[in-house]
C-alpha cells in the first residue's frame, strides 16, 4: 500500500505558547525579548513534533494543532486504514474507488486513534480498493495542558542551556602566572540525557502520550 498527505487547511501559527507563557518559563517580564523567544518556541516546537513523529505533508511543516489534510492510498488490502495523522480525527469525505462513503453506514473511524473501520451491513470488513481519498481533520485547535507544560519546560532548560556550554564537564582557571585555562568536555551524551535527540529525557516524558505509535 502507498499513501500520500497533503495538508489542504494548515494551522494559522505553530507556536505552543503565548507571549505571557514564554516569559513565564524563562523567567522574564519585560517584552524586548518577545521576537527572541517566539522564535525559540517555533524550534522547540519543531523538535517536540520530530520526537513524537508526527507525519509530514506537502504544504505545511508538522503540527499536533489542527489542520484540515487529504490523504490518498493506493492499492490497499487492510484490516483497518490508519490515518498519518491521530486526535481528534473527524473525517470530512471517504472516496473509494470514486464512490463516496458514508459515515456510520460504510465506515467508522476512532477518533484518538486515527483508525478507521470499513463496514459491509453493519459489520466490520477488509479495506480492498485501488484507490482511497480520505479529507480529515486531525490535531488540537488549543494547546494540551500537558503539552504547554512540556513546551515551557523544554524552554526553559534551552534557555538555560544558552547562557553555557551544555558539554562542558569542567573548568580550572589557573590566574598566578597570567593566566591558563584548561576545560573538560563530556564525550557522547551529556550525563541525565539518555539519547542524542535534541528533545531532552524530562520533556520526552511528557509529550508520551502524542508519540505517533504505527499500529500494526
Amino acid at each position: 500500500m502507498r499513501s500520500e498527505l497533503v495538508v489542504t487547511s494548515p494551522a494559522s501559527d505553530l507556536s505552543l505558547l503565548t507571549k505571557a507563557e514564554r516569559r513565564e518559563a524563562v523567567g522574564v517580564t519585560d517584552t524586548s525579548l518577545d521576537d527572541r523567544l517566539a522564535g525559540l518556541d517555533l524550534r522547540l516546537g519543531a523538535a517536540i513534533m520530530a520526537e513524537c513523529g508526527i507525519a509530514i505533508g506537502a504544504g505545511a511543516g508538522p503540527t499536533l494543532l489542527q489542520e484540515t489534510l487529504t490523504e490518498t492510498f493506493w492499492d490497499v488490502s487492510v484490516g483497518e486504514l490508519e490515518l498519518a495523522r491521530r486526535h481528534n480525527v473527524e473525517v470530512v469525505s471517504i472516496i473509494e474507488n470514486e464512490t463516496t462513503l458514508v459515515a456510520g453506514t460504510d465506515f467508522i473511524g476512532k477518533s484518538e486513534s486515527g483508525l478507521l473501520i470499513r463496514l459491509s451491513g453493519n459489520r466490520p470488513r477488509r479495506w480492498c480498493s485501488s484507490k482511497v481519498v480520505i479529507v480529515y481533520k486531525a490535531g488540537f485547535v488549543t494547546v494540551p495542558g500537558d503539552l504547554k507544560q512540556a513546551a515551557m519546560d523544554f524552554m526553559r532548560l534551552a534557555w538555560a542551556e544558552s547562557k553555557r556550554d551544555p558539554a562542558l564537564k569542567s573548568e580550572v582557571v589557573d590566574i598566578p602566572d597570567v593566566r591558563r585555562v584548561e576545560r573538560g568536555y563530556w564525550v557522547g551524551s551529556v550525563p541525565g540525557q539518555s539519547n542524542e535527540g535534541a528533545v531532552p529525557d524530562i520533556v520526552a516524558g511528557q509529550i508520551a502520550r502524542f508519540r505517533n505509535m504505527m499500529v500494526a
